[in-house]
């Protein structure tokens, strides 16, 4: 992202100067560090540039091509931030304790990593119910949790608790269709409670 951003700053400059001649130049100057940045060898780059004679198009082109690379990072970066988050619900699940008809949750790994972005959902499931809530007051809540030592929490029917010596936080359910989730399924409800 940052040769990109290196790269798109010297086109803009260039072409309000009216200089387009000096990008091709530029590009190949750097194009190893380039090449890397748009994940071509740097012949492929070099030969693109070669196929493109008007100064005008090529610039035209590169800031194409690096507003589809850029999109495309950011959406891998999106799905592994997404699959790592998920991994760690899933790990975090098996850690699930229950208390009458709370589960118990280790809040404070919760916080720190399976959490992605601002509206997105948390949902926890089991046989006996599904709650959801916005990730965005677990972002917030996660920038002080680590300082805080006494932070606790469960989930039950309502929705997500949480809990520390002085004071406490209830979010209840939300479900929302369209958004991303990262789903905690909670092991099964002991038989005695779930009657």
């Amino acid at each position: 992202m940052k040769a990109f951003r290196e790269l798109r700053r010297f086109i803009l400059i260039m072409s309000a100067e009216g200089k387009q001649a000096e990008i091709r130049s530029y590009v190949t100057e750097h194009v190893q560090r380039f090449a890397m940045a748009f994940s071509v060898p740097p012949q492929t780059l070099m030969h693109a540039m070669a196929s493109v004679p008007n100064d005008g198009t090529l610039a035209t082109r590169f800031l194409e091509t690096m507003m589809k690379a850029e999109d495309l990072l950011r959406r891998q970066r999106k799905e592994r931030r997404a699959r790592t988050a998920q991994a760690s619900a899933d790990a975090l699940a098996t850690c699930v304790q229950w208390k009458g008809d709370r589960a118990l949750i280790d809040m404070p790994s919760l916080l720190s990593s399976a959490l992605t972005r601002r509206n997105d959902l948390l949902v926890f499931t089991c046989d006996e119910f599904t709650v959801g809530v916005f990730m965005a007051p677990l972002l917030d809540l996660a920038k002080i949790a680590r300082a805080r030592a006494d932070l606790s929490g469960f989930v039950d029917r309502k929705g997500v608790h949480l809990r520390w010596r002085t004071g406490g936080l209830n979010l209840f359910s939300q479900i929302d269709p369209k958004a991303e989730k990262i789903i905690v399924h909670l092991p099964p409800m002991p038989a005695v409670i779930a009657a």
